[in-house]
């Protein structure tokens, strides 16, 4: 009886083990990855900023090499006030990364987004020295 159990234990052990292993991100490049890039929607994620506001982040990129940032900080909970925050730029890839852009603001300053992982539901990567994921809206 007792081998019984400890047979059965290890086989649920080795059936978990053997459904955790699957990979969550194919490691196959995708085709195009501008046509995921700038899939006609935009790319959405929330956050807590430095301040401890929650903030929603929109990123729109067109297949031209323009784009819009969106930035909504929340407040208040209580009164609903919020800041908005709106910003053009113009992106390209990075030659020598792979998966990794420039984002140049019309203001003159600029981000980086590099090793992106680009899906159609998800973009991630590292922003600014962050690792941020994106979801499509």
């Amino acid at each position: 009886m007792k081998k019984k159990s400890i047979f059965s234990l290890i086989l649920s052990l080795t059936i978990l083990c053997g459904f955790n292993s699957c990979q969550d991100k194919p490691f196959d490049p995708v085709d195009d990855p501008k046509d995921l890039l700038c899939n006609g929607s935009g790319w959405f994620r929330q956050y807590i900023d430095y301040e401890g506001f929650d903030c929603d982040q929109k990123f729109v990129f067109y297949f031209d090499g323009g784009g819009k940032e969106t930035v909504v900080r929340y407040l208040d909970d209580f009164m609903g006030s919020t800041e908005k925050f709106t910003y053009t730029f113009q992106w390209s890839w990075d030659e020598e990364y792979p998966y990794s852009i420039f984002i140049d603001y019309s203001d003159g300053t600029y981000s980086y987004f590099g090793d992106m992982y680009i899906s159609p539901y998800e973009l991630s990567g590292v922003l600014n020295d962050y690792d941020v994921t994106f979801e499509p809206f």
